[in-house]
């Protein structure tokens, strides 16, 4: 009993080792397909998550950019209010010299260039939201 079972135990396992060489052998020759095919899907899927990228990303960052214009001139906006107001109540000074002279005018002039960047962030953000227009 113990040869016939030894003998199917060989025999079992040169089948197992047949199979395995043959589907080794197999997957060698099916390794480059593989390969290929491999690379394809990669590629495909970069390709899809880059336009995935620009589709979802792109606008969001549009709307970003947009807003960020709009709060920082209101920001600039703000200062260059406060100045002005400053500037306001020295304008009895005007007539006067000395160091209230100065500060009026120091007022004004800070007053003129916050003003100046409110416009130039709005008049950005205008135009930024103008080409995003036409470029759809």
């Amino acid at each position: 009993m113990g040869r016939k079972l030894g003998i199917g135990v060989r025999v079992a396992s040169g089948m197992v080792r047949d199979r395995a060489s043959q589907a080794a052998h197999s997957m060698q020759q099916e390794a480059p397909a593989y390969a290929a095919r491999s690379a394809q899907t990669g590629r495909a899927v970069a390709t899809g998550a880059k336009s995935f990228g620009r589709s979802v990303w792109g606008p969001l960052a549009h709307a970003g950019g947009v807003l960020w214009l709009e709060i920082t001139g209101l920001f600039f906006l703000l200062f260059g209010l406060f100045f002005a107001q400053g500037a306001y109540r020295m304008r009895h000074a005007w007539h006067a010299t000395g160091p209230a002279h100065t500060r009026l005018i120091l007022y004004a002039v800070v007053a003129l260039v916050f003003f100046y960047f409110t416009f130039s962030s709005f008049y950005r953000a205008r135009r930024k939201e103008k080409l995003k227009r036409q470029a759809s």
